[in-house]
């Protein structure tokens, strides 16, 4: 049986959640900011006969992350899904797979799901002729039009980047007066951030300077025991990842109507 959600099953919550903490950044982040009582989203779990969840879903609007670990109810969230008019759902690939035949909606991307393992291989982050300027709130409109420069990226708004630096931070290269290269964390929690729009101006590419920011921000990240985590479909930026001490360790999706 579905049902939402309250504090009384926060224990449960965590503990299922931690089963694979990396993967569920965004659901950690979200409940241990804002709890179960939020205007926007609501959290709802599959409950077995014998009081254990199988499987958690957050909706907010029209957006759903689902996650479930092991065996869950498909056809019971599959019609939860269809009957919410979900406009998209995201979450780790194989457990979405598992809904794919049985809901409306199609498979948009699928990417990479690194973690940061080999600490030994990140080096430590140090001053040099590349300096780094915190991304605030005075500079984002310079980080927009950087993003309109990357494909990848076109569709990134102030407030998008607004919304990602109030559970994060992030850092970037400024040449000539205009931000080149950056690179930023969304959804920080207790032990995991996740890194996220790490780009460079095609003009600046090849200086490193896009490393020296994720660099930057994986040395902040472990100084506080949180580990870094990222997603990737580019095979020149996994190679440097992998660089850095990143491994693989799962796929993530994203369905839309």
């Amino acid at each position: 049986m579905i049902q939402r959600l309250n504090n009384s099953h926060n224990r449960k919550v965590i503990e299922y959640l931690h089963k694979e903490k990396e993967v569920n950044i965004f659901l950690l982040s979200d409940i241990e900011r804002f709890g179960y009582d939020s205007y926007f989203f609501s959290i709802y779990g599959g409950i077995d006969e014998n009081g254990e969840i199988k499987g958690i879903l957050l909706k907010c609007f029209e957006f759903i992350i689902f996650y479930a670990y092991d065996e869950f109810n498909v056809d019971e969230f599959a019609k939860f899904i269809n009957d919410s008019e979900c406009e998209e759902i995201c979450g780790k690939s194989e457990v979405l797979e598992k809904l794919e035949p049985k809901i409306n909606l199609k498979r948009y991307r699928k990417v990479n799901i690194f973690k940061l393992v080999n600490t030994n291989l990140l080096p430590s982050y140090k001053e040099d002729n590349i300096k780094l300027r915190k991304i605030r709130f005075g500079n984002l409109n310079k980080v927009v039009r950087l993003y309109e420069e990357i494909d990848e990226f076109e569709n990134t708004t102030v407030d998008n980047i607004k919304s990602s630096l109030k559970t994060g931070r992030g850092y970037c290269v400024e040449r000539e007066g205009k931000v080149v290269s950056m690179a930023k964390t969304t959804s920080e929690n207790k032990s995991n951030a996740m890194i996220i729009g790490v780009g460079t101006h095609p003009k600046y590419r090849n200086r490193s300077y896009a490393t020296k920011c994720v660099v930057k921000i994986c040395n902040e990240l472990l100084q506080e025991k949180k580990v870094p985590c990222l997603f990737c479909d580019n095979e020149r930026a996994s190679a440097m990842y992998r660089m850095l001490g990143f491994e693989k360790i799962g796929y993530w999706s994203i369905y839309r109507k």
